[in-house]
């Protein structure tokens, strides 16, 4: 998972609890905070770090992990997509089935199958590999439907100023809460992986009462004010609307890669994950730096700034498993890859959601959909990491690969995102100009830039 805000209001169902007269409030920021930064916790350990425990856990290398995070992207997808009927579903049956309950209702899931992989091990034998795959399995679309019904209480019943604030700090709680995540589990990583999960699911539990706080539903939406458009930004919401899930495809295929790599250059298994979590560090910084800096905004050059540390970061972290091991060089080289690699993931994560925010209409369902495309890269990215190592596998009549893996893998990878670069500036310049646009009709909002 990797929260994302889009412009949705409320969950489906909610309007009925909370008529035109009586609309709720927007729920506390300090709720939604503390909420985001544990769920956020289980974004690091389980969707970003499961290729690491499984590793630990069950000695998986790169062809077991590949297939770990291909599920969990599946199940994801499935998750995002199906929260919004399901709770149209259910305030149908009954009136007493609310947001809030709905939410608690995730939360006390989550909290239960982390237990599983332990639990399965209690016998004092090895762990085993079904319970950790269930467990994905299961976690994935808890998690596919618990951020769009956060994203609806912090965006329901804010606009404006209030809402491109709430949304900075909240990319900013999310992202810590990710890096965070991975350095406190460096200790147990290599001494039980499983206890970890388990923790997990106990934090989940104890972010319940802070539920009661948000209210019943969320804060019934409130459209921005009108202003006027920028004509670019109407371009640049195209573009980054493409670049968006076409960064984690990127990312889904190096995050497997990962665990294999660190083992091979020597790296202790206590500074695996601290090292991998490099990224997420500088994507945080990045996330900070745009929020207050907002020279990008507007410019057309951003995606490609983006896009191009996203690949060259990409490109260098899995090229340096082709180098010896041994010193600090590869290494040194793997967190320069990788932090390249999360300023370009932060980038293309801020300016979507501004310009989703500046730029697209308001839809029921915004949430859902966002998280499906983030889906959509968790699951292409293994299927390209699977083929590299299928054709990378074949031999020549010598017994060589024909291809070698990582270099099929950068290959493979880099066309994708490059290609689907390129046919987002072509949809958004294809078109003329549309300066009669009627949003463009309307008087400037406050200047908050």
């Amino acid at each position: 998972m990797a929260p994302g805000v889009s412009q949705t209001a409320q969950t489906p169902g909610s309007s009925r609890h909370a008529g035109p007269d009586r609309a709720a409030g927007p729920a506390p920021l300090w709720a939604i905070g503390a909420l985001t930064f544990i769920g956020s916790l289980g974004t690091g350990l389980v969707t970003n770090g499961i290729g690491f425990l499984a590793q630990s856990a069950l000695g998986y290398a790169d062809r077991g992990n590949y297939g770990l995070h291909l599920a969990l992207g599946l199940a994801y997808i499935l998750g995002a997509l199906g929260v919004s009927p399901a709770l149209r579903a259910m305030s149908r049956r009954s009136r007493r089935v609310t947001t809030r309950s709905v939410l608690i209702g995730v939360l006390v899931a989550i909290a239960a199958v982390c237990q599983l992989p332990l639990v399965s091990a209690l016998d004092g034998g090895p762990p085993t590999a079904w319970s950790l795959w269930a467990m994905v399995v299961v976690f994935a679309p808890l998690t596919g439907a618990l951020w769009p019904i956060v994203e609806s209480y912090l965006s329901g019943g804010r606009q404006g100023r209030e809402l491109r604030h709430a949304v900075g700090g909240f990319n900013i709680v999310w992202a810590s809460a990710v890096a965070v995540s991975f350095w406190i589990s460096a200790p147990l990583l290599a001494a039980s992986p499983l206890t970890l999960i388990a923790l997990l699911g106990v934090a989940h539990a104890l972010a319940i009462p802070i539920v009661i706080f948000m209210g019943a539903e969320p804060g019934r939406h409130l459209a921005d004010e009108p202003h006027r458009v920028d004509p670019v930004d109407r371009r640049l919401l195209t573009v980054f609307r493409v670049l968006l899930p076409t960064s984690y495809i990127v990312a889904s295929s190096l995050l497997p890669f990962l665990p294999e790599t660190l083992a091979r250059l020597g790296v202790a298994a206590a500074w695996t994950m601290p090292i991998a979590s490099t990224w997420m560090i500088v994507r945080v910084g990045v996330f900070t730096l745009m929020q207050r800096w907002h020279g990008w905004r507007h410019a057309p050059w951003a995606p490609i700034v983006g896009a191009g540390l996203l690949l060259v970061g990409f490109a260098i972290a899995v090229g340096t498993r082709t180098l010896d091991a041994g010193g600090v060089g590869p290494i040194a080289l793997l967190i320069g890859g990788l932090a390249s690699f999360g300023a370009g993931m932060a980038v293309i994560y801020a300016a979507a959601l501004y310009y989703a925010m500046e730029v697209g209409a308001a839809e029921v369902d915004a949430g859902g959909v966002h998280e499906a495309l983030i889906g959509v890269g968790y699951t292409t990215g293994p299927l390209l990491g699977l083929l590299a190592l299928t054709v990378g596998g074949l031999p020549d009549a010598d017994q060589t690969p024909i291809v070698a893996f990582e270099t099929l893998l950068i290959g493979m990878v880099s066309v994708v995102a490059v290609g689907a670069t390129l046919v987002a500036f072509g949809l958004a310049w294809r078109r003329p100009f549309e300066l009669n646009d009627e949003s463009d009709d309307k008087p400037d909002e406050p200047n908050d830039r």
